[in-house]
């Protein structure tokens, strides 16, 4: 029972990991296209993506009991070991998104930082969008990393072919929304031109992409159908407060509604995007959260029922 020890932190850790690497895809996605809207989302995704993954890298070591076994596994690489494996992605990609995120930093406030600010390979485009296209199918790793990390345990509700597709989807989902959100909110000039173009490129991509998280959804539930689950443990995901949030957070708030409101052919209007955003965020956070402390919840009770039947 004192082994349980994910709280908070970790569901935060799981959460930012995911949203920096969504926001880092949506920042080279938005500066491959012309216009001042996507420029804003561009750099608004380039500059969250260091800052996420930062935060949630503190968050990890902030639930760790032993702080000094974040830095051993910076000393050992061990190829059949997903937490080594995880963190030496996690530090490829927090490098590669800083270094993308100083192209996308005003040149006035970038010659400012010591040493490597004056330094002329900043202004050149070329490189910065060589570094966009080299991480990339890193971010999608990383958003991927954060199911596997889960799917490794022996834990049932974790343990599922179809998490780490799950969490891929949320990423890119939160990750493209909290870009879309920061441009709005740090370049209040360009919402106009934000709202015709980023937006509704995002409602496109929305289109496609939510349908396709909600059938990761249903195919996470129904495989535990064909991996021989007992029907408790499924139902301790699905139903009572877990599934309150579950079905009402998660997929209600987190993917239905924003799927519905992309789809309405309505006057667009700031609120209403700011609901879309929002939403995708929060269902974002209560994916990690339900699945987190679900999971722990079954440990309780497998290691109180063999507590119960030892001779």
């Amino acid at each position: 029972m004192d082994e349980i020890t994910w709280g908070l932190p970790v569901v935060l850790d799981l959460f930012f990991a995911g949203l920096a690497a969504g926001a880092f895809c949506f920042a080279v996605l938005m500066s491959r296209r012309d216009g001042k809207g996507f420029l804003a989302c561009a750099r608004a995704g380039a500059l969250l993506a260091p800052v996420s993954v930062s935060f949630g890298l503190c968050m990890l070591v902030l639930d760790l009991r032993y702080k000094t076994r974040f830095w051993f596994t910076m000393t050992v690489f061990n190829a059949h070991s997903p937490m080594s494996l995880g963190v030496w992605l996690m530090t490829l990609f927090s490098t590669i998104a800083a270094l993308y995120a100083i192209f996308w930093i005003p040149a006035g406030v970038r010659e400012r930082i010591p040493v490597i600010g004056k330094w002329p390979l900043w202004s050149r485009q070329g490189i910065r969008d060589l570094l966009g296209r080299v991480g990339f199918p890193v971010a999608i790793l990383v958003s991927i990393y954060t199911g596997v990390l889960l799917s490794s345990t022996s834990i049932p509700v974790w343990r599922n072919l179809a998490l780490p597709a799950l969490f891929c989807f949320s990423s890119m989902a939160t990750g493209f929304a909290a870009g879309l959100l920061l441009a709005l909110l740090f370049s209040p000039g360009q919402r106009q031109e934000i709202m015709a173009g980023p937006f509704r490129w995002l409602q496109g991509a929305y289109r496609v992409l939510l349908p396709t998280y909600f059938l990761a959804i249903l195919v996470y539930v129904l495989l535990f159908l064909t991996q021989g689950m007992r029907w408790q443990e499924v139902l301790l995901l699905i139903t009572g407060w877990n599934g309150l949030i579950w079905w009402l957070g998660v997929v209600g708030v987190g993917i239905v509604l924003p799927l519905f409101l992309v789809f309405t052919r309505a006057k667009e209007s700031l609120s209403r995007v700011f609901v879309v955003l929002g939403s995708l965020l929060v269902g974002g956070v209560l994916l990690r959260l339900v699945l987190v402390f679900s999971g722990q919840e079954q440990l309780i009770m497998a290691t109180a029922y063999r507590l119960m039947h030892m001779p």
